[in-house]
């Protein structure tokens, strides 16, 4: 009996390694939940840079709209053979916490290839708001409780819960005013009709060097090369507010491991060409590319870390 249970074993590695030596059988899907920024330029680095390898092709398919959601589900439920992956952001573990309707969870429907890598927030406030670092913030924030103002892209948006997480630690209570975009919140916060804007460095960048928008903190796990004198909330005494855009890449849950490998050995050795690192400089991606195990344990961390912050603060989207 156990002789028959091994050999059952043997023979299903390797029909598994026999499938992914054949795959792919048709063209790669990459689904993204947005139409442009920085995933997008990750699609567009690993369809080009995929197709010399994979000769039946790589597709990078924007699918945008219902906070993301479109692209978790039809990735989630596409066939788990490889051919349809996710290029995704922090949606993947904030978007099953505030939508629970959707019944997705990412450890369990995606199957985690790797991290591609991250894009800094940054904590920016109206020059008019008199703090220079997170402590004067705080103080600020204490002294007149209910005045001062921050902007996001809306309810259950990653700069919301951010935002709810700074506010968790530093025992503060901002005015939340939410937006269609973070572009909305940015421009209102440079016109001056919000105090302050956790976002990514890309949606801030271009109103820091003419002063129009005051950086306080850094809230990765390191200080941004171009900003030197930023320190991160975790030098300002506040290690716990670490909170950063990644993007990763993902298959449908169940995907045979052979293809999951492949998949990452391709993955990981164009994004680290110099064409893939110079295109990924260009949108402020600061690149990790780490293992599935890895990637896996990095979501299961963040999704803990996000339902605690949607519980705490209790944010309600639906």
């Amino acid at each position: 009996m156990k002789r028959s249970i091994s050999m059952a074993v043997v023979l299903l590695g390797l029909a598994l390694e026999a499938g992914a030596q054949q795959f792919p059988t048709k063209p790669i899907r990459l689904l993204l939940p947005f139409p442009t920024g920085s995933g997008f330029v990750i699609g567009q680095v690993l369809s080009d840079g995929l197709r010399d390898t994979f000769k039946q092709g790589v597709i990078s398919e924007p699918r945008p709209g219902a906070g993301g959601s479109l692209a978790l589900e039809a990735v989630a439920k596409a066939p788990p053979d490889g051919h349809t992956l996710l290029i995704t952001s922090p949606i993947l573990t904030i978007t099953p916490i505030v939508r629970p309707s959707l019944k997705l969870d990412p450890l369990r429907d995606f199957t985690p290839i790797t991290l591609i890598g991250n894009i800094a927030n940054l904590m920016v406030v109206h020059p008019s708001v008199p703090a220079k670092n997170i402590r004067e913030f705080v103080k600020e924030a204490r002294a007149q409780p209910g005045k001062l103002t921050y902007g996001s892209s809306g309810i259950g948006s990653t700069n919301h819960l951010v935002t709810e997480l700074f506010d968790i630690l530093a025992k503060v209570k901002l005015v939340h005013a939410p937006y269609k975009s973070a572009t909305f919140a940015v421009l209102d916060l440079v016109r001056g009709d919000v105090d302050m804007v956790i976002g990514a460095k890309t949606s801030v960048a271009q109103f820091i060097p003419t002063n129009k928008l005051r950086v306080i903190a850094v809230l990765g796990t390191k200080r941004e090369p171009d900003l030197p004198n930023i320190p991160t909330g975790i030098e300002q005494g506040m290690p716990d507010l670490v909170a950063v855009n990644y993007y990763g890449v993902l298959a449908p849950g169940g995907t045979p491991r052979p293809i999951i490998e492949r998949l990452h050995r391709e993955i990981t050795r164009v994004s680290a060409t110099p064409e893939a690192r110079k295109a990924y400089a260009s949108a402020d991606l600061d690149v990790v590319l780490n293992t599935p195990a890895e990637f896996t344990d990095f979501i299961r961390k963040d999704s803990e870390k996000w339902a605690r912050v949607v519980r705490e603060a209790k944010v309600k989207l639906e």
